[in-house]
């Protein structure tokens, strides 16, 4: 009896896969799998009865029958995947195995497929009681028949036997149950499948004791075909680590960068635009500019210049009052900026036609500043800055494989923003029926020792025996009213032990609150928190407010696609939250990135990439160049910083005696190394950084007008050992940097021809850039990544615990991938504290152990002091690594086909001459002289000293130019005449945006990457 269906002689595989049909079909359904997947996974379609080559045998079957062919075909390690019908029947085949004693396969992999336990109705149920007209209907309408079948009567016919017993069986199953696989499952689940929902393959994580995933794949039910080059990378992916025994834990999520020494991660991230990129062109008028331009150089053509400088400010506004009037701007503007509307209303309402008073420019230039950013910047945020992760394929033969879905955005959910939960938790806490079921607990950068409280950088607190009592029994854990109750305490009443509690969170001794973490989990602790108040009517009454404010945050996601009825919903949240709190809607007003707003909303790009080895293999080179660089940046950090901190140590030592110097003390001085405002060990590092850069890429050979430097890296082998030569970093971030790539292509189609050119936009140095919620919710199996980034850092990790007040800290950007033993460092008061985890730097002393700074704890764990620095030395990392220095003119450098720095210009506000020029038509002639003294391309990036970010001008546009000269004055009035200018040209440009939509429209986008160095210095930990 032939069982399976082999794909021909070829070398063996180091793995098997089974492969189970859906109803109706046999192996041939499999036939393309054998190519996708490669060499190294033997593909053998499990060819039931009753199908195919098996046709005139009874289609029914026996699950142990099933079971004893896959057992004794499998001769080495082996995996099974099964579609709609054929995942239940791979489930119960694994079962069987288990039951029989026989080996269990690696992995058990299922698509299309309810769980075993989901009983919910499906399009497919019941099939086996219709006649054949209803039962073909059915299959049809929900995605259940391959395409083209109903085309050829002949093979219906033929099939519908096997489809009525397949139906059967479908029909008939019961599961029954039994104790979870002891063996990982991958449910694969298709984003349009009108027959099994994400929830019912998500459901499939109840079925296994070890690992679970769940991933998402752009296609209906029949993704095994429709989505093969998707689904086909992540099986072989996760095969080739599971046979290595490379789980995560030891290094199969990555892959090696060429022959460089690097290894890149598989999973990678997409950041791209959420409009067109050729909506920046939108404004352009060439021919103002070169009748402006005529004018400037000749003195002639003012007539000619007038005509077509107004016809083109005319055609600016007739845009821009489109574009106010769009509702797809409109929502994004309203989730910016509801402030902002009423801007754009007066617009609308005033048409292109009106008066170009103050208010109409005023409010010209605000569209346009949010247009611009909509259309060119790579923001990771809502829907006009949407992400995806991708997988990178080292045995995809083409640069990439890009699928855009129907539609934009994947997924779109909204989140509050942690302050918000935290005033509503304030609130009701502030009833004393609730509070008492609150937790109380030392502040997280105390220690209590004895009779006095330890705090950083200040004298010890004193305590009477009571309150060292009461300080002793606090845990975090146990609510006010079980720990007043102790009798260790000495307490005569429960009232007076409320005023004692009440009395050390004054003296800020003691936090006695619902403990919210600063991230998305705060809802739920929140939930959980209400859940355990033990008084029924506080509770309830805690449970109705908290349901009318996530009642009036799901209206804002309700509303996506609406911006009138968003921003309808959300002053009805900002209502419902000032109500309930007595609290304004927002907090630190004006500032940027500070998470200003009740909630925020995160999305996914409809969008599924596969990028292969051309890549890959094109930019291992120049990569490594920039790694090398990235190594040594780390290690000179940790000299310099290293340096320092023996200075600092030796005295501390030196006034401590014979007693330990604790880091609390040292942890104070450092930080005007970090943040202070004169000169620190960064600034000189960062410094000879750039001069060795200078030196490598020969700039003060090249003569002055030249535009770009090309560098073949095979000649720079020796000059790059000598000016990055190998330097050992011994704290954990500095094994991992992050480079965002921006590639430039015609469309997908030249991408795949390797038609095109990289872009270098920042290299993340030691900073693991996944790492945070702001991208990490969208990803399918984030577990995995939490593995992936332990094995590379290794554990017990130090993460800072960040005060409340700390700049641009926000829920959205904390960071999400701890790993189980990490810890947590306690140098300020700060929300988010976990028992378990947190370490105050009161409790930490540093010592000298062989001419290394160790840090120990109590418990005898021990770091070097730089790994309890990894944080701070990552942010300056980050800020260092500058290929270039502040020069006026920087031309563009490429290595081999990367440009790691694009053409700039460097001026001031008051060297540009743009700060005091008034009126539309004389800003618009004094920005194109200024262009062409300097010799600036058309499009371009400026960044003011006194602006966060750069932003895009467009010089033959007379509203760029009126903004552009608006944000000058105004950087001139906040900083003086000597505020920076800087100047890049514009690279990629929208000629060279690839990343499709279904509609044929393209955007701009950024690969950003994971790479690990392979040499790993011992942490002494």
């Amino acid at each position: 009896m032939n069982w399976f269906i082999s794909a021909g002689s070829r070398d063996p595989a180091p793995v098997q896969l089974f492969c189970l049909p859906y109803a109706g079909a046999g192996a041939s359904a499999f036939r393309h799998w054998p190519d996708r997947l490669g060499p190294d996974v033997e593909v053998l379609p499990v060819q039931l009865p009753g199908r195919e080559n098996r046709i005139s045998e009874d289609p029914r079957f026996q699950i142990a029958d099933v079971a004893r062919a896959i057992a004794e075909r499998a001769d080495r390690p082996y995996a099974i995947y099964g579609h709609s019908m054929g995942g239940r029947v791979g489930f119960e085949v694994v079962r069987e195995l288990r039951r029989t004693g026989r080996p269990l396969p690696l992995r058990l992999y299922v698509g299309g497929a309810r769980a075993p336990h989901v009983s919910a109705p499906s399009v497919f149920d019941g099939l086996s009681q219709v006649d054949d007209a209803e039962l073909l209907r059915r299959l049809e309408a929900g995605g259940g028949l391959p395409a083209g079948l109903l085309e050829h009567p002949e093979l219906v016919e033929l099939l519908m036997p096997l489809l009525r017993a397949d139906f059967d069986r479908v029909d008939g199953y019961r599961y029954r149950p039994e104790a979870p696989l002891p063996v990982p499952i991958v449910a694969f689940t298709g984003r349009t499948d009108q027959a099994v929902t994400r929830q019912q393959s998500a459901a499939w994580r109840e079925h296994t004791a070890a690992r679970f995933a769940l991933r998402e794949l752009d296609a209906g039910h029949f993704f095994l075909h429709d989505a093969l080059p998707a689904l086909a990378a992540v099986i072989r992916a996760d095969l080739r680590a599971a046979v290595g025994g490379s789980a995560p834990e030891s290094g199969g999520h990555r892959m090696p960068l060429g022959d460089t020494g690097w290894s890149v991660w598989r999973d990678a991230l997409l950041r791209s635009t959420g409009f067109p990129a050729d909506g920046l062109t939108l404004l352009a008028a060439p021919r103002a500019a070169a009748a402006a331009d005529e004018l400037l150089v000749t003195g002639a053509g003012v007539e000619q210049f007038d005509k077509e400088f107004d016809e083109a400010v005319l055609a600016s506004a007739r845009q821009l009052t489109d574009l106010a009037a769009d509702p797809l701007l409109r929502e994004a503007v309203t989730w910016q900026n509801r402030g902002a509307l009423p801007a754009l209303d007066g617009l609308v309402r005033g048409g292109a036609e009106a008066t170009r008073n103050v208010r109409r420019r005023e409010r010209e230039r605000a569209l346009l500043k949010y247009w611009q950013r909509y259309c060119g910047k790579n923001e990771t945020v809502g829907f006009f800055g949407p992400s995806c992760w991708v997988t990178i394929d080292p045995d995809l033969p083409a640069a990439a494989e890009v699928r855009p879905g129907a539609a934009l955005t994947r997924r779109r959910w909204v989140w509050f923003e942690s302050w918000a939960l935290a005033a509503y938790a304030e609130r009701i806490g502030a009833d004393p029926a609730v509070r008492r079921w609150w937790a109380p607990r030392l502040a997280p950068h105390l220690s209590l020792a004895g009779r006095e409280v330890l705090r950083p950088g200040r004298p010890p607190v004193p305590l009477s025996p009571v309150e060292a009592a009461l300080l002793a029994t606090v845990d975090g854990r146990r609510p006010a009213r079980d720990v007043i109750t102790d009798g260790s305490i000495g307490l005569r009443r429960p009232e007076d032990g409320y005023e004692l509690l009440d009395r050390l969170v004054r003296r800020e001794l003691l936090t006695w609150d619902a403990a919210l973490p600063v991230t998305p989990h705060a809802e739920e602790v929140l939930r959980q928190r209400i859940a355990a108040i033990g008084d029924a009517p506080a509770r309830a009454a805690a449970e109705a407010g908290f349901d009318r404010l996530c009642a009036a945050r799901d209206a804002v996601a309700a509303a996506a696609g609406d911006p009138d009825r968003l921003r309808t919903a959300l002053d009805a949240l900002d209502e419902t939250f000032t109500e309930l709190t007595g609290q304004p809607p927002q907090r630190r007003a004006g500032q940027m990135y500070a998470g200003r707003t009740l909630c925020y909303e995160d999305t996914s790009r409809d969008l599924d990439v596969v990028f292969g080895a051309p890549l890959l293999n094109e930019l291992a080179a120049p990569l490594a160049v920039l790694l090398r660089a990235a190594r040594w940046l780390a290690g000179a950090l940790e000299e310099a910083y290293g340096a320092v901190f023996r200075e600092l140590y030796d005295e501390l030592r030196a006034e401590a005696g014979d007693g330990p110097v604790a880091l609390s003390d040292l942890w104070f001085l450092v930080q005007g190394l970090f943040w202070g405002t004169g000169e620190r060990p960064v600034d000189a590092v960062a410094a000879q950084f750039a001069a060795r850069w200078a030196d490598l890429f020969g700039l003060a050979g090249h003569p002055s007008g030249a535009t770009e430097v090309r560098l073949d890296v095979a000649d720079l082998a020796a000059r790059v050992d000598e000016a990055f030569p190998p330097l050992a970093a011994h704290w954990s971030n500095a094994r991992l940097h992050s480079p965002d790539l921006q590639i430039c292509a015609a469309d997908v189609d030249a991408l795949a021809r390797g038609e095109y050119t990289v872009v270098l936009g920042e290299l993340h140095a030691a900073w693991p850039s996944f790492d945070t919620y702001a991208v990490t919710p969208s990803h399918p199996d984030v577990e995995r990544l939490r593995a992936a980034l332990a094995a590379d850092l290794g554990p017990r990790r130090i993460r800072l615990l960040y005060p409340t007040d700390w700049p641009r800290r926000t829920s959205r950007v904390a960071e999400s991938l701890a790993g189980p033993t990490d810890r947590q460092l306690a140098f300020a008061a700060a929300p988010g504290a976990e028992e378990d985890r947190v370490l105050p730097t009161v409790t930490l002393t540093v010592h000298d152990e062989a001419g290394r700074l160790v840090v120990t704890a109590a418990d005898g764990q021990r770091w070097p002091l730089t790994e309890v620095c990894a944080a701070l030395l990552s942010t300056h990392a980050v800020d260092g690594f500058k290929l270039v220095a502040a020069a006026p003119y920087t031309p563009r450098i490429t290595l081999d086909r990367l440009v790691v720095a694009r053409q700039t210009w460097r001026t001031t506000v008051g060297e540009c001459g743009l700060a005091t020029v008034t009126g539309d038509r004389a800003r618009y002639l004094a920005v194109r002289d200024w262009r062409r003294g300097l010799g600036l391309p058309e499009q371009v990036y400026v960044k003011l000293g006194t602006e966060t970010k750069p932003c895009f001008v467009d010089l033959s546009s007379p509203a760029f130019a009126s903004l552009f000269c608006t944000m000058v004055r105004a950087a001139g009035r906040d900083g003086g005449d000597e505020v920076t200018l800087v100047v890049s040209e514009m690279l990629p440009t929208p000629d060279d945006a690839w990343v499709p939509d279904a509609a044929g429209r393209r955007y701009f986008s950024e690969l950003r990457l994971h790479i690990v160095d392979a040499a790993e210095p011992e942490l002494a930990r």
